[in-house]
Order: C-alpha cells, then structure tokens, then sequence
C-alpha cells in the first residue's frame, strides 16, 4: 500500500505543476499519516530510527516527540519550496495529552485537509511559540532527523515518537 501511494504522489507531482502539485502530494499523504513509537534505551531506539521506511525529504511535515524522565523535546519539520526545512523545537514536562490530541486529530481529519497544518495547530496552541531554525537541509535519513533528539533525552528508558504526516 505504501508503494501503491508512493507511485502515486509522484504521478500527481510530476503532472502537475507548482504549488497545485505540492497540494495534491501534501492531499494524498494526509490520507496516509504513518506513526512509529519506540521504547528502551537511547541506542536501541536509534538502531530502530534507521529502520524507519520513509524518505523525509519527499514529506512535507513530520514530527518528533521524545519523552525523558523529567522533560520532553517536540521537533516539527516543515518543509520550504527551496527544499530546506523550517524546524521549530519545544521543551514540555509531559506529552500523553499532546500525543492524544494529535491522534485524534488525525482521526479527525480523515485525509480531508492538509494533516500537517491540523496538527502545527495543535502545537501552537498547547505549546506557544517555539525556537525555529530555518534553511535546515533535509535530513538524509529519519536516524539523522531524529537520533540526536533520543541522545539528549535524560534517563535511560525514553520513548521517542515519530509523525509522518504529509
């Protein structure tokens, strides 16, 4: 299925141009929003990141949300027209409630809108502004997105979840 859409989205990206086709990519992958939580120790969530069958820089928006002891790091990737990447952080003490609003966004939205922009919604309004850096190159793997998020966590059993949305 996920090849099925694959081949699709790059149908519709290829025959349409501009910003047409980057809304009908972002439309068929709000369809499909994938999720992976892993659990344990810093080093075997990294291994499992690199497992992870996603090429980010073909996505538009995803997110990281990665649970310590005493504080978690939420990381949303949005990407520009030039290819680069908008990343905005935050810190938070807890992030179940955040993860379930999120979910029930996405349920929610049923591929109807843009997922992406349902869920940045959701961070602006439970977590404020964040830090954002701009022109951030696209990550060549989800272990290189995402790897330094787990490392910094305290403690040392963590869980990191990773949002591909559109």
């Amino acid at each position: 299925m996920k090849t099925h859409t694959l081949i699709v989205t790059l149908i519709a990206v290829a025959s349409l141009g501009g910003a047409s086709a980057y809304a009908q990519a972002c439309k068929l992958s709000s369809w499909n929003p994938e999720l992976y939580s892993l659990y344990g120790a810093k080093g075997t969530i990294v291994k499992k990141l690199a497992n992870i069958p996603a090429k980010l820089s073909e996505r538009r928006v995803f997110l990281q949300v990665t649970q310590g002891d005493s504080s978690a790091y939420i990381k949303l990737y949005e990407q520009q027209k030039d290819g680069t990447f908008t990343v905005t952080e935050w810190t938070t003490g807890q992030t179940s409630r955040l993860l379930a609003d999120i979910d029930e966004a996405i349920v929610a939205n049923k591929g109807v809108n843009c997922v992406g922009e349902q869920v940045k919604g959701i961070l602006a309004k439970e977590l404020k502004e964040g830090k954002v850096s701009t022109a951030v190159p696209a990550p060549a793997s989800p272990k290189a997105a995402f790897a330094h998020s787990v490392n910094e966590a305290s403690g040392e059993f963590i869980k990191s979840t990773v949002i591909i949305l559109c």
